[in-house]
């Protein structure tokens, strides 16, 4: 007769745990259901199980034949025995946790925890992977990527009426004000154009590993993972995006921002 909504053969498929205690690892049996059903009860009983055989075994093997010996053969081989009976005890019980667990979407919410605590954990780390003298960005790339468009997007006036760019500035006679198509520029040539740091800074767009690991809180990790997102998108449109871009510690943000520059080369 079936226990859970699921089925006789769901069921016995997810019984196959049995045959580990009739086999003698009834440890194994009960670390495996109390895992799968979240039982500490469970875990615990496999915990003694396995404790009673490497004891048991220690034993045996240590001692030459004789009543202690006896004793431990005599104990090893109930605990198998009372394992594989308790085994088919608890049976219907596991049943009904695991059938409890999946329709409920338990360990799916669980995986969702654990990845959401993965991302939290990486977020602000790199993923590259180096491969001789080139690095190699992968997830990082698309999610700069996408902050760029973001942030360039985000950053346009509403009023502007030439897709793609950045309204520099108009004429104004009299009362009127004139717009002049050729004062538009391109927004990230407008970005580079206005940082305000000074000339003898270093400028991130153009200079080398060596003047990058210049900059505080720089580490050639930092630097490598700068001079590959310069070269993929064709170099940063203001020193805070080299900033969120590479991930500088927040303490080192305004030391750079007064040595670093992106600046177009004259």
């Amino acid at each position: 007769m079936s226990i859970t909504r699921r089925g006789l053969i769901w069921e016995i498929l997810n019984s196959w745990w049995i045959l580990l205690s009739c086999i003698g690892l009834p440890f194994a049996s009960f670390i495996y259901i109390g895992t799968k059903s979240r039982t500490t009860k469970w875990k615990v009983a496999g915990i003694l199980y396995l404790l009673v055989s490497i004891i048991s075994i220690f034993v045996i093997a240590s001692y030459p034949v004789g009543f202690a010996t006896t004793i431990a053969v005599i104990v090893w081989l109930l605990s198998l025995l009372i394992g594989a009976i308790q085994s088919f005890l608890v049976r219907r019980e596991y049943l009904i946790r695991r059938d409890y667990i999946i329709t409920n979407g338990i360990e799916d919410k669980d995986l969702e925890t654990m990845r959401e605590n993965v991302r939290r954990h990486y977020k602000g780390k790199d993923y590259m992977q180096s491969s001789g003298n080139d690095t190699h960005l992968d997830s990082t790339y698309h999610s700069n990527i996408e902050y760029r468009e973001y942030d360039t997007i985000s950053s346009k006036p509403n009023d502007n009426p030439f897709e793609g760019e950045y309204y520099d500035e108009s004429i104004t006679r009299g009362n009127e004000e004139i717009f002049d198509n050729s004062k538009y520029v391109s927004y990230s040539k407008k970005n580079k154009d206005s940082e305000g740091f000074n000339d003898d800074g270093i400028n991130i767009n153009f200079c080398s590993i060596e003047d990058l690991l210049k900059l505080p809180g720089v580490n050639e990790q930092i630097a490598n993972r700068a001079i590959s997102l310069r070269e993929m998108l064709g170099g940063f449109n203001s020193v805070q995006e080299f900033i969120d871009m590479t991930h500088i510690e927040s303490q080192y943000v305004s030391q750079i921002r007064e040595v670093a520059n992106v600046r177009e080369k004259r």
